[in-house]
């Protein structure tokens, strides 16, 4: 079994560069409506995704960054049947609601600027709305290729908020990844994407 070399780091993990989120933020994250929109858009929309470009993540080893309350962790696990999860959020409040799930998931606190994992680990990592949140997210783009395996796939789903779309897109492309699948709603406002580490070993 892959060791992944995690680093629980919630004693460190205070409100800085914006990354937290206040109270409104923190319950919009953790409400029915907002679990409904990830099952049955964002997630429905992930797995189209994947049945076009013909990958399979069942029984990969998969992460879920950003993982918030753990909702996207149990959507993951019934979906793939993954050997293995490493989930992490950068609040540890998220990381206590996340463990209260009983899910057989890694969950920690961590940081996707500087993600606690060997290099070339991951078959698939999963990010729902995150990214908008780190104003280093080109670097947290490039943490994640790091970690995923040559081929590998990232989702990743965002609201246009500090980049444009061909700003992200480019972010993207500079971390070592194709764009393989998008679809942009309510108004090109929220974006959607199935991208592959692009080199190899």
């Amino acid at each position: 079994m892959e060791n992944f070399d995690i680093v629980d780091n919630s004693e460190s993990a205070t409100v800085k560069n914006g990354m937290q989120l206040g109270r409104i933020g923190f319950a919009a994250m953790n409400n029915p409506l907002r679990r409904w929109i990830q099952k049955h858009i964002e997630f429905r929309t992930f797995k189209k995704f994947l049945e076009r470009c013909h990958v399979d993540l069942e029984g990969g080893v998969i992460m879920d960054a950003g993982c918030g309350s753990g909702y996207s962790s149990k959507l993951i696990v019934n979906e793939y049947h993954p050997s293995r999860v490493m989930a992490f959020d950068y609040m540890p409040e998220q990381i206590r609601l996340a463990q209260k799930r009983k899910l057989k998931v890694d969950f920690f606190v961590g940081d996707l600027r500087q993600i606690d994992s060997k290099s070339s680990v991951f078959d698939a990592v999963f990010i729902f709305g995150v990214l908008h949140h780190i104003p280093e997210w080109r670097k947290a783009l490039s943490e994640v290729a790091r970690v995923l395996k040559p081929g590998g796939v990232l989702l990743v789903d965002e609201p246009k908020y500090g980049f444009t779309w061909e700003e992200f897109e480019c972010g993207l492309r500079n971390a070592g990844m194709d764009v393989l699948q998008t679809s942009h709603l309510l108004f090109k406002s929220v974006g959607l994407y199935l991208c592959q580490r692009s080199d190899s070993e």
